[in-house]
């Protein structure tokens, strides 16, 4: 997996920024404070006044001895892109870290 963004906590969820080899953005993520229904986003993914995706708070599969990990689920998506990517934000102890891994063909 490969760390394309960090970020911090804020009030309001978490703000950072997305580098790639392609583009660096300001990115926050914002809580979504009007769920409609449970399988609504926990948070939307803006840049300015830009939407750039969705996420959602999720848990892993516990494997072996290991302890399930809450991280955030992040679909991205634009214009730009020729399909949406997932990531997950991981909570580390000074913020979190977006990370990107591409699927197996």
């Amino acid at each position: 997996m490969a760390t394309i963004g960090t970020f911090k906590p804020t009030a309001t969820g978490f703000e950072g920024t997305i580098a790639t080899l392609m583009t660096s953005k300001k990115v926050r993520f914002v809580a979504n404070e009007k769920k409609k229904t449970e399988n609504s986003p926990d948070y939307f993914v803006k840049s300015g006044r830009c939407d750039l995706g969705v996420a959602w708070n999720d848990v892993t599969e516990p494997q072996d001895d290991a302890e399930p990990l809450e991280y955030i689920s992040v679909k991205l998506d634009g214009p730009e892109m020729t399909k949406p990517i997932n990531a997950a934000l991981f909570h580390r102890e000074d913020g979190a870290d977006l990370v990107w891994s591409r699927p197996k063909s």
